[in-house]
This record gives structure tokens, C-alpha cells and sequence, in this order.
């Protein structure tokens, strides 16, 4: 490998580290539990879960932008710090007494979805610069140990403010709560640290890149021409929908329904992450062996069916919450890892972009109406008397079981997708029976190392 790929390589490493810092902090229970202290109900829960997907209609024009100009390195570093900054006036909202609460609640409302705008460009031109900067061959390994390590840094984060929010619980001052206050200054701290890393990242040429001519109808159609791309795209809409129609109340159920508290919730993510942690370095190995789709049908079974387990966690559960924290940490580093990789492997080289904002469109597409859906139904069925059998549900468990049947029916859809040399589930679980160990450190020694397997490690594996 040349050496300014192994540089650009490692600082795509530190700059994945410092971005996770600052997503972490800005989302899951840090989010939910700011939306709660400014009194979001579940339907304004719904929607600000749901804005992250909405925005992802900007990645077509920005795609399109990138193939006209072919800066996806710029586009990617101004998009990304805009995206942090604005949560500098999102915190002064907080400070500013409006006329009403629905008054500040929209403002602050409106001030994130921006945010998400910028976050949502950024992301497109990112995937679309590191598909031509990392090689074919170590795509799998590089991409896990990286999200191994960036779940790391997210992992020391929510530790650490997690029990901060629990520490300075109700302590205003100057109108801000002075945890969310902290939290979210060093979010952007973090965010801002990871830019000298990621501008100092290469950018390769990019292949066949669009003439001046060629039209945005085009360049939006162009994808739709690819039938196994368009199977991909419904699957993935269908099956975002059904993850999504739970998957923001989560914390909501562990903070207000179980009364967990945030270091409790946060003790419980960090298993999470760990999990994650082994789990992106050892699917990411075995992704360079089977590829793609056998690692996600494998793992995406235990996906379908964990809402359907959180039912039975109750108030003064520790065990259940502890165990499908880590499987479900453990099994979801492989779908996304590898969903990631599918698309990289299915998409045609020439204009790539389209390919990757389609797919975030119609993933985003699913993933933003199930929220606002969700919000909807657990506003009206408030109150009502669910049961399943004999088993009295609360309405977020209701919508944890409807989440299962909607997982398992859209599942489905996935077998009709193919990969270049895909290989089966069983050859698959026949590799993982001859791994003799996985030794994590490996991981942590792409920090001092080059990111690249060697051919001795390779037959190790």
C-alpha cells in the first residue's frame, strides 16, 4: 500500500474517532433526554427521530453537485462543520424566553433539522470520497476496525456524561441545564477536532466522472435502470421502516417507562458499544471472506425479533437489559457494517453518488415516516387497555411487537438481492467455526500501524 494511502487511512481513523464523540453526545439518550426536558411529547420525539432520514432528499442534489464538480472533499468538510456549529444557537434557544413553548420548541425543532441538512450532505460526498480511497481488498477489515475504534471513543463518552447528567440532574444556570449545557459544548469541541483530520485526508480522482451535460432527470433515473439496485433500494425502505417504528422509543421506554436511570441507560450503551466493538473487527474479517450478505442474513434474524424481547424487561430488570444490550450490540455491527459494504460492492462505479443517495433516500424514506407514525399511534392508543394473550402491554410495547412482525415480513425481500461472489450462510458458519481467536488488540494497533492486514495475518485468520 502506498504511503499516503496508509496516512490518509489513519487520519480517517482519528477523524471516525472525534465524529462518533460528537454524534454520541448529540443523539440517543443525551437527545431523548433533552426532547423530555424541554417537554417533547412522543409525537415531537417521533419527528426529531425521524428528521436525521427526512434530510436525506438533500443527497440527491448534492450527489449530482459532486458529479458536476467533483469536490466531495470540500463539500464533505464545510457540510460537517456547519452541521456541528449550528448547535451553538441551538443551546441559546434554550436561554431565550418566547411567547410560548410551542414557540421555543420549534425553533429549536427547526435549528436541528438544519443541523441533520448539513450532516446528511456531509455524508454522501464522505462515502462517495472513501469508496475510491480505500482499497477493494481490505475494504471489510479497514471499515470494522474503524467503527470498532470510533465505537470506542463513543463508548468512553457516554460513560463519562452519562454520569454527568445524573450528577448535575436539575441544575440550571442562566436558563440552560447545566449537564445538557456541558454535554453538548463538548460535542461540539469533539466535532470541531475531527476536521484537521479529515481535511488532511487525500482525495483520489474521481472515476467517470459527469460531463457538464448530463441532466439531473438522468442523473436521477440512472439507478432505478439497475434491477438488483432497485431491489435493494425497496428492501432497504421497507426494512428501515419497520427498524425505525421502534427504535426511537427505546429510550424513552428505559427512562420513562422503566425509570432507568441516565447511568443506568448509559451502562447499558456502553455494553452496547463494546459488543459493537468485538463485533465490526470479527464480522469485518469474516466480510473479506464470505462478503457481504451471508454476514446479514445471519445476523439480521436476531434483529427482527429483539423489540419483541424488550417486552418482557420490566422496572427492576438488570439481567435482560444487560443480555440484549450485548447481543443485540454484537449482532447489529455486522448488518451495518456490512449494509454499508453491499451497497459499495452492487453499485456501478460510474457516478457511485446517485447510487449511494438513492439508497440513503429510500432507507431515509422508511426510517422518517415509521417515527412520526409511531408518535401518532402511541398518541391514541394512551390510555386503552392492551393485552397480548393474558400479558398486559404498555403502548410502547405495542409498537415493539408490531416492529417484530414488520422486521420479519420485510426481511424477506432481502434474499432476492445479490452480491458478486456471494457465498451462503452455511459457508459462512463453516468460517466461523475455523477462526481459532480473534485477538482485539489487533485492532488498536492500526494507530501506531498501517491499516492493512498483513498476508501472514490473513492466513492466520
Amino acid at each position: 500500500m502506498a504511503p499516503q494511502t496508509e496516512h490518509d487511512l489513519k487520519n480517517s481513523i482519528y477523524d471516525g474517532m472525534f465524529t462518533n464523540m460528537f454524534a454520541t453526545l448529540t443523539g440517543g439518550v443525551f437527545l431523548t433526554g433533552f426532547a423530555l426536558y424541554l417537554g417533547m411529547n412522543e409525537l415531537m420525539i417521533g419527528l426529531l427521530a425521524s428528521m436525521p432520514f427526512i434530510v436525506t432528499v438533500f443527497q440527491l442534489p448534492t450527489s449530482y453537485l459532486i458529479a458536476r464538480t467533483g469536490k466531495r472533499k470540500e463539500i464533505s468538510c464545510w457540510a460537517a462543520a456547519l452541521a456541528r456549529m449550528i448547535w451553538i444557537p441551538i443551546l441559546i434557544g434554550t436561554l431565550i424566553t418566547f411567547s410560548s413553548v410551542s414557540t421555543k420548541l420549534l425553533i429549536i425543532l427547526s435549528l436541528m433539522f438544519l443541523s441533520y441538512t448539513f450532516i446528511s450532505m456531509s455524508y454522501v460526498s464522505w462515502l462517495s470520497w472513501m469508496s475510491d480511497l480505500v482499497p477493494n481488498e481490505i475494504r471489510g477489515s479497514f471499515f470494522g476496525t474503524r467503527n470498532m475504534l470510533c465505537g470506542a471513543a463513543g463508548m468512553i463518552v457516554l460513560l463519562v456524561f452519562g454520569k454527568l447528567l445524573d450528577t448535575l440532574n436539575g441544575h440550571v444556570w442562566q436558563g440552560v441545564p447545566l449537564g445538557f449545557g456541558i454535554t453538548f459544548i463538548s460535542a461540539v469541541f469533539f466535532g470541531m477536532v475531527s476536521l484537521p483530520f479529515l481535511n488532511r485526508i487525500s482525495e483520489p480522482r474521481q472515476l467517470n466522472q459527469t460531463d457538464s451535460y448530463f441532466s439531473f432527470r438522468k442523473h436521477l433515473c440512472l439507478s432505478f435502470k439497475e434491477s438488483n439496485f432497485s431491489k435493494f433500494l425497496t428492501f432497504t425502505c421497507l426494512w428501515s421502516f419497520s427498524v425505525y417504528l421502534a427504535s426511537p422509543f427505546f429510550t424513552l421506554y428505559f427512562l420513562r417507562d422503566l425509570k432507568f436511570s441516565y447511568s443506568f441507560v448509559a451502562t447499558l450503551g456502553i455494553l452496547s458499544a463494546f459488543a459493537d466493538l468485538m463485533g465490526m473487527q470479527a464480522w469485518g474479517r469474516i466480510s473479506d471472506r464470505v462478503k457481504n450478505k451471508a454476514v446479514i442474513q445471519f445476523a439480521g434474524w436476531v434483529a427482527v425479533f429483539l423489540p419483541l424481547a424488550w417486552v418482557s424487561a420490566g422496572p427492576n430488570s438488570i439481567i435482560i437489559p444487560v443480555i440484549l444490550h450485548v447481543v443485540g450490540g454484537g449482532f447489529w455491527a455486522g448488518i451495518n457494517l456490512c449494509m454499508n459494504n453491499l451497497l459499495l460492492n452492487i453499485s456501478p462505479r460510474e457516478n457511485r453518488s446517485s447510487f449511494f443517495s438513492l439508497y440513503n433516500i429510500f432507507g431515509g424514506l422508511g426510517a422518517a415516516t415509521a417515527p412520526i407514525l409511531a408518535g401518532l399511534l402511541l398518541k391514541s392508543i394512551s390510555g386503552l387497555d392492551l393485552r397480548l394473550f393474558s400479558w398486559k402491554l404498555s403502548p410502547v410495547q405495542a409498537i415493539f411487537i408490531i416492529s417484530t412482525v414488520l422486521r420479519l415480513l420485510s426481511f424477506q425481500l432481502f434474499k432476492y438481492v445479490h452480491e458478486p461472489e456471494e457465498s451462503t450462510v452455511g459457508q459462512m458458519v463453516r468460517i466461523i467455526r475455523g477462526v481459532r481467536g480473534l485477538n482485539m488488540a489487533n485492532g488498536f494497533n492500526y494507530l501506531l500501524h498501517p491499516f492493512i492486514h498483513s498476508s501472514k495475518e490473513r492466513r492466520q485468520f
